[in-house]
C-alpha cells in the first residue's frame, strides 16, 4: 500500500472546501437564496454558511448533502469537475 505525500494531503485540505464551497455559492445564486435563506432551510446560522462558501471551514459529508437537498441539486454536482 502506498502512502499519500503530505504535499497532496495539504493540497486536497486546502482546495477542495474552496471548490465545494464555490459550487455552493454559485447554486445558491441561482436560486436566489441569501445566506440567511439557506442557512435557516438546514438549521444552520448565516455565519456557518458564509464560511463554507469561503472554504473556511470543512464541512461534514452530511451538511454538504443537506445544502444540495435544499438547493435542489443532486449530491454529485457539488462534488463534480474537482480535480484531485
Amino acid at each position: 500500500m502506498e502512502w499519500v505525500p503530505e504535499q497532496k494531503i495539504k493540497e486536497i485540505k486546502n482546495t477542495v472546501p474552496v471548490k465545494v464551497g464555490e459550487k455552493i455559492r454559485y447554486y445558491r445564486r441561482i436560486k436566489d437564496y441569501t445566506q440567511t435563506n439557506l442557512a435557516d432551510m438546514i438549521g444552520n446560522d448565516r455565519q456557518y454558511i458564509y464560511k463554507i462558501e469561503k472554504g473556511k471551514v470543512n464541512p461534514s459529508i452530511s451538511t454538504i448533502a443537506l445544502l444540495a437537498y435544499a438547493l435542489e441539486i443532486p449530491l454529485s454536482k457539488l462534488l463534480e469537475d474537482i480535480e484531485l
